[in-house]
């Protein structure tokens, strides 16, 4: 039977997340028989487990074991290239569905003049998290105060911003044209990519935002690191770097930007500020500065 959308999660070390997650793709999909659901493993340690238990649950399922980690843009090109659907949406494990969105995301993308759409994403019910932003070499004003604004009212413009990549959909025929995943970065920024990538070779596509379907992102999770900014800042320049951007010009901005965010968390809206967030902004600070020190 064809499937109408190819839903492709990529999978490392990543038992304690993908149970839930596809519990919560069969939950509230809508539109039954059409959804293909391809998990693509990046030679987790308990791989043989993980496929056990998942094709016991889920018979349906494609599983596809890499042999090595060739990274985000390598293991979801994989799933990608073996999808039968015209549509494709890739899906971190750690997103949980609370809505269906499918069906939508398809209305939406079989109108020719869309390529990529994506929904609103939650770190927890009733708070919402980072969803749109705007581009790494904006004016710093635009990546500060424009951003709180934007994602406030949900205003999107995709000729300067772009969509969270842990969750959207995409017209398969022109992400191959543009080359899919660049298998160069392997993590982190590859949505940023896209949009640049999209922009120069498809202008007349759009990009949409639906800010009415909402998900989670179980991002609160996850430690805040020294190396863990450091990694998605080197791949934030190194794409800068391949689409003739100056990375001195993104990282003096960012660092006007993230003072600027100080300031509006500290001064005007201190009462909501928490350890974490100063924490957060005051690591991330430092280690810009020694990047931008480096090149």
């Amino acid at each position: 039977m064809k499937k109408d959308l190819s839903l492709i999660i990529l999978t490392y070390n990543s038992e304690k997340d993908i149970y839930d997650c596809l519990q919560s793709v069969y939950q509230h999909n809508d539109i039954g028989d059409a959804l293909e659901i391809i998990v693509v493993d990046n030679n987790s340690t308990h791989y043989a487990e993980m496929q056990r238990t998942i094709q016991s649950l889920y018979p349906d399922i494609t599983i596809i074991a890499n042999t090595s980690n060739g990274g985000y843009g390598q293991g979801n090109n994989v799933g990608i290239t073996a999808a039968t659907s015209p549509i494709i949406c890739i899906m971190n494990p750690d997103i949980r569905l609370i809505m269906p969105v499918f069906k939508e995301m398809l209305h939406t993308l079989n109108q020719e003049d869309n390529i990529l759409c994506g929904g609103k994403q939650y770190v927890a019910l009733n708070k919402p998290s980072v969803s749109i932003s705007s581009d790494h070499h904006a004016p710093a004003i635009m990546q500060s105060i424009g951003n709180l604004l934007r994602r406030k009212y949900d205003k999107y413009d995709y000729r300067h911003m772009w969509l969270s990549g842990a969750f959207f959909a995409i017209r398969k025929k022109e992400f191959e044209q543009i080359g899919l995943f660049d298998e160069r970065i392997f993590m982190y920024g590859e949505e940023f990519d896209i949009h640049l990538r999209i922009r120069k070779h498809m202008p007349h596509k759009k990009i949409k935002y639906l800010p009415h379907l909402q998900y989670l992102h179980l991002m609160e999770e996850r430690e805040i690191t020294k190396e863990y900014i450091y990694k998605q800042l080197l791949s934030d320049i190194r794409i800068c770097e391949r689409h003739a951007i100056s990375a001195r010009l993104c990282l003096r901005r960012k660092i006007r930007a993230l003072k600027i965010n100080q300031f509006i968390h500290r001064v005007l809206c201190w009462s909501k500020s928490t350890p974490t967030t100063t924490y957060a902004h005051t690591l991330q600070l430092n280690v810009l500065k020694e990047l931008y020190e480096t090149i």
